[in-house]
């Protein structure tokens, strides 16, 4: 690697800064009008673009509306094991475990109750 010098864009002298700028040449002036031919190109599809914003927004939401929610990370089958959830989200599992295992207590106890009194009464064992 060689060391270049760089020369700097700072004008060297404070008269430099006065000059007046002139008449621009045709080169600049056919590079202008290239840009501001693209400016207001690009600013028309802007304006487009955000006009028919809303129609775009419905026919999406019209689209989705009949496919399901992302399902919930409690209940996914390739759930990470080292990712914890939120204690808000623990906190409504082991509820739903709970009222699973409460109900499944009441069923049996009432199974087991039905059975006796049915036994009680039909005296089907001795």
């Amino acid at each position: 690697m060689n060391n270049k010098k760089v020369r700097s864009t700072r004008p060297r002298y404070a008269t430099e800064l006065v000059k007046p700028l002139g008449s621009p040449r045709p080169s600049q002036i056919r590079q202008l009008q290239k840009s501001s031919l693209q400016l207001k190109d690009e600013i028309y599809r802007l304006e487009c673009t955000i006009a028919a914003a809303p129609a775009a927004m419905r026919l999406q939401r019209l689209a989705t509306m009949d496919t399901l929610p992302a399902p919930d990370r409690a209940f996914s089958p390739r759930r990470r094991s080292n990712a914890r959830l939120p204690l808000q989200q623990q906190r409504l599992q082991r509820n739903r475990r709970l009222g699973v295992l409460i109900e499944l207590v009441i069923v049996f106890t009432t199974l087991v109750a039905a059975l006796g009194w049915m036994n009680q009464w039909f005296q089907w064992w001795h």
